[in-house]
């Protein structure tokens, strides 16, 4: 069986059973998904941190025509985890959503800033099965470049998604 890159799609989340309480709301031009963990979902571990339980929240947001994806994660109680930057290629969307093909590296970021590479021996091991193009490739390593700088310069996360709280502070 040939293995295969996944695809996400803006609304995945409102047709996973693990997912309760999908919203979906456009600021301007960015499109921003929230879900809550449903009772029952397994816990998820994103390196050493617990990242999804049941009543936990997760924010999606689709960035530069969804040629970023910058995921927000909160616990039960409404903490901040850290955020996830996912690396893709933008693909064709039917509709007023977004698509990115999961090129499988990714960016942790902590609540202190501090970023870690992640999946790195996974993209390694596809780049050199053929199942990530030359082309994918290079597109991957130039986003990891392009925003470990944009964190280093404080140009990314955005404001508006680096000061979201769910606590009244």
């Amino acid at each position: 069986m040939k293995k295969t890159l996944k695809v996400v799609s803006s609304g995945d989340w409102q047709h996973d059973p693990l997912m309760g309480d999908y919203r979906a709301e456009w600021l301007s031009d960015m499109l921003v998904e929230r879900a809550t963990l449903a009772e029952g979902a397994p816990e998820q571990q994103l390196e050493s941190v617990t990242i999804g339980a049941p009543g936990y929240i997760w924010f999606r947001f689709w960035l530069a025509e969804g040629e970023h994806i910058l995921e927000k994660y909160f616990d039960d109680q409404g903490e901040e985890l850290g955020m996830y930057a996912r690396i893709g290629m933008a693909v064709p969307h039917r509709g007023r959503g977004f698509s990115s093909l999961d090129l499988l590296l990714g960016l942790w970021i902590t609540v202190d800033a501090h970023v870690t590479v992640h999946n790195e021996a996974a993209f390694d091991d596809a780049v050199n099965e053929g199942l990530i193009s030359p082309v994918e490739a290079e597109h991957a390593e130039h986003q990891i470049r392009e925003i470990t700088m944009a964190i280093a310069n404080k140009r990314f996360p955005p404001a508006l998604i680096r000061n979201l709280s769910l606590l009244e502070r």
